[in-house]
């Protein structure tokens, strides 16, 4: 396993992206390391915040399952393989994904102002630091597809440079005109205001919203300090339309359900799906110029 600043420090030094492909199962996992090993090619895995959020608190056991999955799988691939717990408001949380062997996360204190994210991020950074645990921060506000982005949620350079240097965070989340989830939109990035963070910041900087990003400005930004982008919506989307498919050829009243579920042969109704992620994530490293181990 490799520290996310070890993995973008070489992206950042020989010009190309990483991505960060989550999954929310060891089916997803497994098919990006997969991917990524066929491609040899450095790649990021891990899990969402989100994915550990319930209507009453926060599914710990979930949390200690899936880190002891990740982990393991990361320790056990064959490229460079770095795991993080992303996007995740609650420093408790954090604590603990620290401990269960992520080795890196992702404070997201951009719903607060900027001094509060600042002093926020920089206790997460000073726990994580004890046993080498990277820490990426955010700037600025992600919207989500079908939100109105409003000029305040754009990061402002001269606020990300004075967050990187109060932190010390090892990578920083941007707000550019990059959407989260967005499907059936591209977003419209503002490479001007890209250019004039990487010329304030010293970190490599991270496109979160990587579903809905135009593949004919992935070059532009990496020449902009882009280093790490996040992909999660279109793995779940081709990963959900192959399920369909299958399952509309089934006539259950006839099935073997021994073989649809589990089985890992071609009657398995997962089985496709998880081949499409895998498909996806390739194309991915492709575009992003990912370089061959």
């Amino acid at each position: 396993m490799i520290s996310i600043r070890e993995i973008l420090k070489d992206a950042q030094d020989r010009k190309y992206i990483v991505g960060y492909f989550e999954a929310w199962d060891y089916g997803s996992l497994n098919a990006t390391v997969r991917a990524a090993e066929e491609m040899k090619s450095a790649i990021i895995i891990g899990f969402g915040g989100r994915s550990f959020e319930t209507p009453v608190g926060w599914d710990e056991v979930k949390l200690a399952s899936f880190a002891s999955v990740g982990k393991i799988m990361a320790q056990n691939s064959s490229v460079p393989t770095a795991f993080i717990l992303n996007e995740v408001e609650d420093l408790g949380i954090i604590k603990k994904g620290i401990k269960l062997g992520f080795n890196s996360v992702m404070f997201d204190g951009s719903s607060l102002s900027l001094e509060e994210n600042i002093k926020l991020t920089r206790k997460v950074v000073k726990e994580a630091a004890k046993i080498g645990i990277d820490v990426e921060g955010q700037v600025g506000r992600i919207p989500s597809t079908g939100e109105r982005i409003e000029k305040n949620f754009l990061t402002s350079p001269e606020e990300a440079a004075y967050f990187v240097e109060k932190t010390g965070v090892s990578a920083l989340a941007i707000s550019v005109g990059n959407i989260h989830m967005a499907t059936d939109e591209e977003s419209s990035i503002d490479l001007g205001l890209l250019e004039e963070i990487n010329r304030l910041t010293s970190v490599p900087l991270v496109m979160h919203g990587g579903t809905g990003f135009p593949d004919t400005l992935v070059k532009e930004v990496i020449n902009r300090g882009v280093c790490k982008f996040n992909v999660g919506t279109i793995l779940k989307e081709v990963f959900l339309r192959e399920v369909k498919k299958t399952l509309e050829k089934i006539d259950l009243s006839k099935a073997d359900f021994q073989e649809l579920l589990g089985s890992n042969n071609q009657a398995d109704v997962f089985r496709k799906g998880y081949f499409a992620v895998k498909e996806v994530v390739k194309e991915k490293l492709k575009l992003y110029s990912s370089p061959m181990i």
